[in-house]
């Protein structure tokens, strides 16, 4: 996000190898690729359910504030964007490496604000898994075995969009005056940038993905593999960062003069508490 290095919104989580072949011991148990993020103690843990309560909302948004000096709108973009590419991360692993689909329903899900990157850290309650008959740890606790890749994807669309995303887009266009295309432009962006992290069919995925959302086609992974966006997370109003590299107003000011693409800046500033870009 910072081309100077000197911050960045976008973490990368540690990829967990996949789960060992079956044949290699009775005594080792085919494992989700998302195990690694099962929370054994809660405790020091903020539950997602409030996020779609609104209960934490604020808690979420003073992140970018104590971070980078975010105005309350860039705050609340910024923090979108964050949170739904921390989750799209064992998404993007667990599908990539072993056509998995973790449970990533709000009362499923665990977070932590941290003071430094990743920034925000993703944990499940538990290893609720979906996945096709064929797979390694089919009969594995927590194993909900779907006929096709399609309601897989039905599976997410239910549990990661429509009980939690969608409740907690509500509560935060309830409380700040910002446009619901800027956030789901915030959540297709994540897809694309979790799988253009990781998968060899980038393209594909991050299409498939974001696809399932509410407003569909406002991110993507193009064919050089690098991702495209159509709103803008406003980082750039931010004191301690600058426009993203992929950032819709950089790609659609790449012909002016650099003093004009700051004017341009100030206006999206002026003009983001009604409008996305």
């Amino acid at each position: 996000m910072n081309r100077s290095g000197a911050a960045r919104v976008y973490g990368a989580m540690p990829i967990q190898p996949p789960y060992p072949p079956e044949s290699l011991s009775c005594d080792t148990r085919p494992q989700f690729i998302v195990n690694s993020l099962i929370v054994s103690d809660p405790g020091n843990w903020i539950p997602a359910t409030e996020l779609t309560s609104g209960t934490c909302l604020d808690v979420l948004f003073e992140l970018p504030y104590r971070l980078w000096a975010a105005p309350p709108h860039a705050a609340v973009t910024l923090a979108w964007k964050t949170y739904t590419y921390r989750l799209a991360q064992p998404l993007a692993a667990a599908w990539t490496m072993a056509r998995e689909v973790p449970l990533l329903s709000a009362d499923n899900v665990l977070f932590q604000l941290l003071p430094e990157q990743p920034y925000i850290s993703i944990g499940l309650r538990r290893p609720t898994t979906a996945v096709l008959p064929t797979h390694a740890a089919r009969r594995s606790d927590g194993a909900v075995v779907l006929a096709d890749e399609e309601r897989q994807l039905d599976f997410l669309r239910s549990t990661l969009i429509e009980e939690h995303l969608v409740p907690m887009l509500r509560q935060t266009t309830a409380a700040k005056k910002i446009s619901e295309r800027a956030l789901w432009g915030q959540a297709a962006a994540a897809f694309a940038y979790a799988f253009a992290d990781i998968s060899v069919t980038a393209a594909a995925d991050a299409n498939r993905f974001t696809a399932l959302l509410p407003v569909p086609g406002l991110a993507g992974v193009g064919e050089d593999d690098t991702v495209w966006r159509d709103t803008c997370c406003l980082a750039f109003a931010s004191p301690a960062l600058t426009a993203c590299r992929d950032c819709v107003t950089v790609s659609r000011a790449r012909r002016t003069p650099r003093r004009l693409v700051g004017h341009a800046a100030r206006i999206l500033h002026r003009e983001s508490r009604d409008h996305d870009c």
